[in-house]
C-alpha cells in the first residue's frame, strides 16, 4: 500500500469515530494531506458547489454544516437539506455517467474541508472496503434526506414541521432538558427549509405561541424553556 492510500484511510478512520464535542482544525488534517488531497476552506454564505458545475474532486467536508439548495427552471428555490460534517460530496457523480451537480451547495457556516483527486479515490474505492463502505454510508445518508424531506412535505402540517425542526434544533444543541433553547434563524431560512412559504412559517408560529410552547423576541428569535422543550420532545411527530 503506497503513503497517499494509507492517508486517505488514516482520514477515514479519523472522521468514523466522531468525539462528541470535538471540532476538526487544519492541524489535524495535516498529517493525510499529499499530491492527491489538499486541504480548503470555505467562509460561510459561500458556495461549495454551484447548479451545473461539473466534478472536478470529490470533496469531504470535515468541518462545518452546509444547504443543499434547489432551483427550479421558473427561479424558484428551496432548500432541500442542511446537512453536517464530516460528509463526502460529488460520490455519486464520479460512480455514474453524469458529471453534473444539480443543487447549490452552500456553506452555512465556517467549513474546513479537503478535495480528492477523482482517479486516486476511484481507484480506493476498487482496492480498500473501508473507502467503499464510506462511500455507501455517504450515499445511503443522502438517500435517507430526500426520503425524509418528501415524507414531510407530502404527510405533515406546517405546524408538525416546524415541531420537529425546534427539536432537531434542540438536539443538535446538546438536547440538554435542563437548558433553555434559542433559535437565531431567519424566517426565510426556517421557511426554505421546511419548503413554504414566509407567511406559513410565520402562521405556525403563531400557533405554537399560543399554545405556550414557545415565545418570540421582536428580533425573531425563538425561546423555549425546558418545560417547553418537554412538551414538544412529547408532541414531535
Amino acid at each position: 500500500m503506497t503513503t497517499e492510500f494509507q492517508q486517505l484511510l488514516g482520514l477515514l478512520r479519523m472522521i468514523e469515530r466522531p468525539v462528541p464535542g470535538r471540532k476538526y482544525s487544519s492541524k489535524d488534517l495535516q498529517p493525510y494531506l499529499n499530491q492527491y488531497i489538499t486541504m480548503v476552506r470555505y467562509a460561510k454564505e459561500k458556495p461549495i458547489i454551484v447548479c451545473n458545475q461539473i466534478l472536478t474532486k470529490i470533496i469531504l467536508v470535515v468541518e462545518g454544516e452546509f444547504c443543499l439548495m434547489r432551483s427550479s427552471i421558473k427561479g424558484g428555490s428551496g432548500m432541500i437539506a442542511r446537512v453536517w460534517g464530516p460528509e463526502f460530496l460529488g460520490i455519486p457523480q464520479l460512480v455514474t455517467a453524469d458529471k453534473v451537480f444539480y443543487s447549490n451547495i452552500i456553506a452555512s457556516s465556517n467549513c474546513l474541508a479537503v478535495k480528492i483527486d477523482c482517479d486516486f479515490f476511484l481507484e480506493a474505492m476498487h482496492k480498500y472496503a473501508p473507502v467503499s463502505y464510506a462511500c455507501v454510508e455517504s450515499m445511503s445518508r443522502a438517500m435517507d434526506r430526500n426520503y425524509t424531506h418528501i415524507e414531510r412535505l407530502n404527510f405533515f402540517s406546517a405546524r408538525e414541521n416546524l415541531l420537529y425542526y425546534i427539536h432537531r434544533k434542540w438536539t443538535e444543541a446538546g438536547a440538554n432538558e435542563n437548558e433553555p433553547l434559542c433559535i437565531a434563524e431567519k424566517r426565510t431560512v426556517i421557511a426554505s427549509e421546511l419548503g413554504v412559504t414566509i407567511r406559513t412559517v410565520c402562521r405556525a408560529l403563531s400557533e405554537l405561541k399560543d399554545a405556550g410552547l414557545i415565545t418570540t423576541e421582536n428580533n425573531g428569535n425563538i425561546h423555549c424553556t425546558p418545560e417547553q422543550i418537554r412538551r414538544i420532545c412529547e408532541l414531535n411527530p
